[in-house]
């Protein structure tokens, strides 16, 4: 497992650290022949093959396995420069880099078919079944359900909407996301801090606004969503703890 956190650790450091704005530019407009391309995948030989030295690995399957994961990682980093920028397109480059780097964690490991399975079996046990299912249920379905209890609610407010689009739909995620996550490690106080945090950022703006309807919405759809995250980790921690 150690070996495969380095292995990632390349990857974030090459992509995210050594790799200028400039590089992906030049990379996706002149494509194949991109010094920024080049320079990319210059920067992932080397730092895989300092990490295979300083973990032991630099052998022949180890060089193979660097020749190997360049050149994948190149072919990705060519088809995304044709791609749009988008979160769809960012979220399949890395998933197709994750991937490329597991499997060579697989061949520098030797690893049967069995053993993979015992370590995928490792990582998913029921604790962490409960935890992603608890995620899962807290952005879209959560969002869902609050929505409709409110829409009797909802159609009552001026149609006028001077917030962003789809931005209270994304608040909700995120903080179900951490009331659920504060509650797993125990951090009770974190919930508190966001809710006190969420109130100052609000209060503002329906003190403006003196709407008693809006204040109401407000405050029944902040306790729901809260309700709703705490109940989840609630459930999660009693079932795997």
């Amino acid at each position: 497992m150690a070996l495969l956190l380095l292995l990632i650790m390349t990857h974030v450091v090459g992509d995210f650290y050594v790799q200028r704005r400039a590089w992906i530019t030049c990379r996706n407009t002149n494509h194949l022949l991109s010094m920024g391309l080049l320079k990319n995948f210059i920067s992932h030989v080397l730092l895989l093959v300092m990490v295979l030295w300083l973990s032991g690995h630099m052998t022949l399957k180890g060089a193979l396995v660097i020749t190997l994961v360049s050149l994948t990682q190149l072919l990705i980093n060519l088809w995304k420069s044709y791609q749009v920028e988008n979160l769809y397109y960012f979220m399949l480059d890395q998933l197709l880099h994750l991937t490329v780097l597991v499997l060579a964690w697989v061949v520098l490991s030797g690893f049967s078919l069995s053993q993979i399975m015992a370590q995928v079996g490792l990582l998913v046990d029921d604790k962490f079944i409960a935890i992603a299912v608890a995620y899962i249920v807290a952005c879209k379905p959560a969002s869902m359900t609050i929505s409709i209890g409110l829409k009797g609610l909802t159609e009552q407010l001026n149609s006028n909407q001077a917030g962003l689009v789809s931005a209270g739909r994304w608040i909700g995620y995120l903080e179900r996301c951490l009331i659920i996550s504060f509650v797993l490690i125990g951090q009770f106080a974190g919930v508190g801090f966001l809710l006190a945090a969420k109130t100052i950022f609000r209060f503002g703006d329906l003190t403006k606004e003196q709407d008693m309807k809006l204040t109401e919405y407000m405050m029944l759809g902040t306790l729901l969503s809260f309700s709703c995250a705490l109940l989840l980790g609630w459930l999660v921690n009693k079932s795997v703890f």
